[in-house]
């Protein structure tokens, strides 16, 4: 009885192309060469869903900082760059303060937890954020009186500042 052997390598025009595509393909884990101590050849490959399963599952794991590291990775940034600026305004379009207000109603916390320590520039990144101004027009100007303006409204929106 004779068996038919389809070759994994096909050629178009004298080139190697893809191989055939087959549900049973066995991908390498580690190249034979360097093989991981205790790995038998059963143990080195892949079935080609499994692949594809791992392969989606790297696709979906998201490799961010958490939100509080990369707030105050963009703080730190943000007041390193800004520290001898004097005009609010620029101080306010550095890159790094427009990513903390591109980060939305999930940087008010810690935005918040930040004035609770000392008064800064954030007054225009929580109106930014949030669309309030809870600093009447007689406190513009006074960092104390605006930052305590902001943690007021904070307690009264629920949060811990």
């Amino acid at each position: 009885m004779m068996k038919a052997v389809v070759s994994q390598t096909r050629f178009l025009h004298g080139r190697e192309i893809a191989p055939y595509p087959s549900w049973e393909q066995t991908v390498p884990i580690a190249p034979p060469w360097r093989t991981p101590v205790g790995f038998s050849d059963e143990q080195r490959v892949l079935s080609r869903r499994e692949r594809e399963v791992f392969l989606s599952f790297a696709r979906l794991t998201s490799y961010r900082l958490p939100l509080e590291l990369q707030f105050l990775t963009l703080a730190c940034q943000w007041k390193q760059d800004t520290l001898f600026e004097s005009s609010p305004w620029r101080i306010a379009a550095h890159p790094a303060y427009q990513r903390i207000v591109g980060m939305g109603m999930r940087a008010v916390p810690l935005i918040l937890q930040q004035l609770s320590r000392q008064a800064d520039f954030w007054f225009e990144a929580l109106v930014a954020i949030t669309g309030e101004q809870p600093v009447p027009p007689e406190h513009a100007g006074n960092m104390e009186a605006m930052r305590q303006d902001w943690l007021r409204w904070g307690h009264e929106h629920g949060y811990d500042c």
